[in-house]
């Protein structure tokens, strides 16, 4: 017991002395490992918002294909989807939808045709579009226009005048992942803003029974429609998922110099010992310390700089990420749309992450910082008081 509370009154004496060049490694330490973490902290959420919303998603999605690029499906496609009477097949959902420039944002939006109880997201107030010169909007879209409900906005489809429409709701900023950028009306409506004849929607939501068998009704489909590309829901989560991990990855790699940085000067700083911590190596040796108890010391000390400094990074990082919504790492990381998502995400931790952290900045820290002490520790005591090599 004396020997322990002997070598924790010298770490922490030790840490109290050198308490300057402790103070700036635990600094660089904990601003590097924030922006380590923020990272992996806003793709571990985004990932996690991505598969609640992936459930909103049909389990196929069929899209007819010509020359390479989506056009419209036929109504005689239903019916030939019908006519193979799979098993598995649950419903057939037409959709109408597309993509409409607004010059007023500089940007796009998704108009979405038959609005009502089945639309996505949630109404954060009014109500849904029922007439043909009503809209829902997107929290998006409201927050770039200052939009409220009872608000009239004018939107014009390719060739056609610009159309007087009334907001009657807008989405909550809860499903901004999936409505920010929505305008929600009539298919009447849309068809129009869309320029979309009456005889075609953009694609087929196709429900299944069995989700399983989803790769056996896509088969079928594609042999009964020439041209046609179907979507797995399935496939579409795992595209998410590699896109997320992408970006985190660059972003990290784009960091690794930092790290390799830091280490480099924990390094040169503590390779180099000064005559005082010789000194006090000599002394502790004098008094019957052994090399291993010189080290223990030395390894706590470098450690709970270590700990302290990542600790303190993981702080920044998830108030960064969860507080301030992660400024400078949003962008890359939502895309660079100029309506992305403005989203509240909910904390997502994944502790074998947070523990790979750690264990890649503290050890090597401790690692650096334990190889000079032991080389002095491996001298005569009389030549280190003296100050010799």
């Amino acid at each position: 017991m004396k020997r322990h509370r002997a070598l924790l009154e010298h770490v922490l004496g030790a840490l109290f002395r050198r308490r300057g060049r402790n103070a700036a490694i635990t600094l660089g330490m904990a601003a590097l490992v924030g922006l380590f973490s923020s990272v992996l902290f806003v793709s571990e959420a985004l990932r996690a918002e991505y598969r609640a919303l992936a459930v909103t998603l049909p389990d196929l999605t069929v899209q007819q294909l010509v020359a390479g690029r989506p056009a419209l499906v036929e109504a005689a496609a239903i019916t030939r989807i019908e006519a193979l009477a799979l098993p598995g097949l649950a419903s057939i959902r037409p959709r109408v939808w597309g993509y409409l420039y607004v010059p007023s944002i500089e940007g796009n939006v998704v108009i979405v045709g038959g609005a009502g109880t089945d639309a996505p997201g949630v109404l954060e107030g009014g109500r849904w579009a029922e007439g043909e010169d009503e809209i829902v909007i997107g929290n998006g879209i409201a927050h770039l226009l200052g939009a409220r409900v009872g608000d009239e906005l004018a939107l014009a489809g390719p060739g056609a005048s610009p159309a007087i429409l009334r907001v009657v709701g807008v989405l909550s900023g809860q499903t901004a992942a999936l409505s920010a950028d929505l305008v929600l009306t009539t298919e009447a409506r849309a068809r129009a803003l869309l320029g979309m004849t009456a005889a075609g929607f953009t694609d087929l939501a196709v429900t299944l029974a069995r989700p399983e068998e989803a790769g056996v009704v896509a088969e079928a489909i594609a042999a009964a429609l020439p041209g046609a590309r179907l979507l797995d829901r399935r496939l579409l989560e795992r595209t998410h998922e590699l896109t997320f991990d992408a970006r985190a990855g660059f972003l990290g790699a784009v960091m690794l110099p930092a790290l390799l940085a830091l280490l480099l000067l924990a390094w040169d700083r503590l390779t180099g010992l000064g005559d005082a911590e010789r000194r006090e190596i000599g002394v502790l040796k004098a008094v019957g310390w052994s090399t291993s108890d010189v080290l223990a010391a030395r390894m706590w000390e470098s450690a709970l700089v270590g700990l302290v400094g990542a600790t303190l990074g993981l702080v920044v990082g998830y108030v960064h990420a969860f507080v301030f919504g992660a400024p400078g790492l949003a962008d890359a990381l939502f895309g660079w749309s100029s309506l992305h998502a403005s989203l509240s995400l909910p904390p997502a931790l994944d502790f074998a992450q947070l523990l790979a952290i750690l264990g890649a900045v503290v050890v090597p820290f401790v690692g650096v910082s334990v190889v000079p002490a032991w080389r002095a520790a491996m001298l005569d005591p009389d030549r280190l008081l003296r100050g010799g090599p």
